[in-house]
């Protein structure tokens, strides 16, 4: 892998060296930004490549922080040649060679468009850090060469020792409250079947907005401890929730089984999919509590994050969380105070 991308950069090299000088600054531009993009595509293939996976992992520092540093830092020491960069050049071609990369990864079904959402802040951040670091570099020492290869080995070499590094769990706990103006008993009646979703039920989400599918129907068989409520959402995806503990009207808790096939492929990409690799929810439930003159209920899940990216896949974790859990409480409260309406009519 380190040949290919050596033979790439060279051969980048070369073509930028023989570009008419009257044509130079914006061909130079162009093909700056093209080897950044070429780079970190070679780099996205290596990483995900099964026989490379004991020493590259994709969902790891080495790829979604010094990966997207090196495409900046590359782009802006090829599209500086021999000649000094300003800082405003340099943030220009960083930030041309990000977005185009991750357009690539889009366009050549590489990332489906949650994943590209969820890296995009932190992509963009490293490759402008990246371009201005090698831009100071390069203005002060002139190294282009020495500079290039450095910054393209830097993913290569990391990868491989973080890979090495023992699998360290992170549990993380989203729980999230909302107020209803109904009874618990009310309340919890709307809980365990949920039936007929609709769309505009569930407000906006920016979870939903980025393509995660929403919520159509939950199904309850049995009663009580030992119960099933089945989870059923759009894009065909279906799981379980095996009912843990169960005292109406305060505590309904369950543990998630996913089975194989519940989640399809197409619907999450494998680096964000629960129960894949990286991440797993382990279970959840709702608390309620009388309060106000109505009811405090509270939505809580436990998943773990298995990567080794731990404090961003963490923040994404709960976020991702936290956006469902407001939608699914958002739901039983305006079906709730519905109901409790028409009862205090009839």
């Amino acid at each position: 892998m380190m040949t290919i991308i050596q033979a790439t950069l060279k051969a980048t090299i070369t073509r930028i060296h023989k570009i008419p000088a009257a044509a130079r600054p914006r061909m130079r531009l162009f093909a700056a930004v093209a080897a950044g993009v070429i780079y970190g595509l070679l780099l996205r293939v290596g990483f995900e490549h099964k026989s490379l996976h004991a020493w590259l992992q994709i969902v790891s520092t080495a790829f979604l922080i010094l990966a997207p540093f090196s495409v900046g830092a590359i782009a802006v020491v090829l599209a500086a040649g021999k000649s000094h960069i300003h800082v405003g050049m340099q943030v220009m071609v960083s930030f041309m060679s990000m977005m185009a990369f991750l357009l690539a990864m889009f366009v050549f079904l590489l990332e489906g468009m949650v994943c590209l959402v969820l890296v995009f802040p932190v992509f963009v951040v490293a490759a402008l850090i990246g371009g201005l670091i090698a831009g100071a570099i390069h203005n002060r020492f002139r190294a282009s060469k020495i500079s290039l290869y450095s910054f393209a080995l830097l993913p290569l070499l990391l990868g491989p020792v973080e890979a090495s590094l023992p699998p360290v769990q992170s549990e993380q706990l989203v729980s999230s409250v909302i107020q209803i103006q109904a009874s618990p008993e009310e309340v919890f009646d709307q809980l365990a079947s949920v039936q007929n979703i609709q769309p505009d039920e569930l407000g906006f989400s920016f979870v939903h907005l980025i393509g995660l599918p929403k919520p159509i129907a939950a199904d309850f068989t049995g009663t009580g401890v030992g119960a099933v409520r089945t989870s059923r959402w759009e894009k065909d995806v279906r799981f379980e929730e095996i009912i843990t503990t169960w005292k109406k009207p305060g505590t309904m808790h369950y543990r998630f089984d996913i089975l194989p096939g519940g989640i399809p492929k197409y619907v999450l990409d494998r680096h964000v999919e629960m129960g894949g690799e990286y991440f797993d929810v382990i279970d959840g439930g709702y608390d309620l509590k009388a309060k106000d003159g109505g009811t405090e209920l509270r939505l809580s899940t436990r998943f773990i994050n298995k990567s080794q990216l731990k404090t961003y896949g963490d923040l994404w974790g709960k976020m991702v969380l936290n956006d469902f859990h407001q939608s699914i409480l958002g739901l039983m409260k305006n079906r709730a105070e519905q109901r409790h309406q028409q009862q205090q009519q009839q």
